[in-house]
């Protein structure tokens, strides 16, 4: 994707998601599985709430957002379709994935949410390394982060030690309000929607 549609898309996801924060603390919290090791799935409501992060219990708060509150409007607005396709989730730890069915195919978000920062660096570079055609995301796009795009519909981001991934390959080109939108463009515009709600809600 050139380096011009990259901002494009940011100044986009920062529009959509003005008064991200409060919006999504008011939103009430993704309902995770969890999948036990005899194979077994349980609702996240049955492990209560243990705070921010309790990795043996659920998915943090932030791993919450890409299945949660103004990220589900904000796809919605990406894919230019009048009503966000409604998302489910898994929590299979350490990774929180939400999926948003469009038209049968999935857009993909999960994050890798690592409790310890050196253990997320060490998973973002394996990852990077082991998807082909991932090239780092230069200058302002890559927010300052560590990203990557693999330019056919995977974007990577990583940030305070956990990995933010979209993948939108099962998606066909030509979406959005415009319908010029590439899986590409999908991809990093969601991405980008995610990270802008994580900074407001620090």
């Amino acid at each position: 994707m050139p380096r011009t549609t990259w901002l494009a898309a940011l100044a986009a996801a920062s529009l959509l998601l003005t008064g991200c924060g409060a919006q999504a603390q008011a939103a009430p919290a993704a309902e995770p599985s969890h999948v036990m090791p005899d194979g077994s799935v349980m609702p996240g409501a049955e492990h209560g709430d243990h705070g921010a992060h309790e990795s043996e219990y659920g998915p943090s708060e932030a791993a919450q957002m890409i299945c949660d509150g103004q990220v589900v409007t904000a796809v919605g607005e990406i894919l230019g379709v009048d009503a966000a396709p409604v998302p489910s989730s898994t929590w299979q730890e350490p990774t929180f994935t939400c999926s948003y069915d469009v038209d049968g195919a999935p857009l993909v978000l999960s994050v890798h949410d690592a409790t310890e920062v050196a253990e997320g660096e060490a998973h973002f570079s394996e990852l990077q390394g082991s998807l082909a055609g991932a090239e780092t995301i230069p200058g302002l796009a890559g927010l300052g982060m560590p990203a990557f795009s693999t330019g056919d519909g995977v974007v990577g981001f990583l940030r305070d030690g956990k990995t933010l991934l979209v993948d939108a390959t099962a998606l066909p080109d030509g979406l959005g309000a415009s319908g010029t939108k590439t899986r590409d463009d999908v991809a990093y515009g969601t991405a980008a929607a995610v990270l802008v709600c994580w900074v407001e809600h620090d």
